[in-house]
């Protein structure tokens, strides 16, 4: 694979441990010299029991932690996740919590515009919002709403189009379904699959749920505390783990025991 969009290389995250009197706090590892790329257009899952970090990974990127070592590359340049001011455009992070991650006082509309006004002044805004709630299937209404009065599936779709506002190339997707029903959780798996197909979307994926992989991602690497353990194409993984700990995730999945 050549000219991959994203490239971390040997990238190690250290978390403050406990705070002592007169003492600098030790830092504990929590990811152990990480390398990965992510492809132009590619869905690369990333998946792991709670605490393999995984989340972890996909926040160092974005520069949410930080205590890190290692290279970050976008497009053969490196660059300093605590500094993503030139990158913020280009790469945006989704998380669970879609109502967390809204001002409750704000209506979805002024979010979204809230955005546009920052990274495309030059834009319609009102042209641009339209643009977006259609490309997430949200009606129109939705813009005059607040984030407790619309679903979990609305919110997540709204964190989206927020997302989608500044044009990026990277969307860093963090456990965007596991707390939606499987009805709407295909939904939004679909959006992203279009996000793909029709605007050249590459996506970081991290997930618990090899369900979900197994029929939405390209490739998949597996975590556990901290490590890289496999990576692959889903097809190869699925069929032939080379790793024991794939086999016992692989086996937790009812359809496969």
């Amino acid at each position: 694979m050549h000219n991959p969009i994203l490239e971390l290389n040997n990238v190690s995250v250290f978390y403050p441990g406990q705070r002592l009197f007169f003492k600098k706090p030790q830092l504990t590892q929590v990811l152990h010299s990480i390398n990965l790329q992510l492809q132009h257009g590619e869905i690369l899952a990333i998946v792991g029991e709670s605490g393999s970090g995984k989340s972890t990974l996909g926040m160092s990127i974005v520069g949410l932690v930080n205590d890190i070592s290692g290279k970050y590359i976008y497009t053969n340049t490196m660059y300093d996740p605590s500094n993503m001011s030139d990158l913020r455009k280009e790469i945006q992070i989704i998380f669970q919590d879609a109502l967390s991650s809204l001002n409750p006082r704000m209506r979805i509309g002024s979010a979204i515009e809230e955005v546009i006004k920052l990274h495309h002044s030059e834009a319609d805004i009102e042209q641009r919002l339209q643009e977006l709630l259609d490309k997430v299937d949200l009606p129109s209404h939705t813009k005059g709403k607040y984030p407790h009065e619309l679903s979990g599936g609305q919110r997540q779709r709204a964190c989206i189009a927020r997302a989608l506002a500044v044009k990026p190339k990277i969307l860093i997707c963090d456990e965007v379904v596991s707390a939606l029903d499987v009805s709407v959780q295909a939904k939004i798996l679909n959006l992203l699959l279009k996000l793909v197909s029709e605007d050249g979307l590459s996506i970081l994926f991290t997930t618990h749920d090899l369900q979900v992989v197994e029929s939405f991602a390209h490739r998949v690497i597996v975590m556990k505390s901290g490590r890289i353990v496999e990576t692959g194409s889903v097809q190869d993984v699925f069929r032939k783990p080379d790793n024991n700990y794939t086999q016992k995730l692989l086996e937790s999945i009812p359809e496969k025991v």
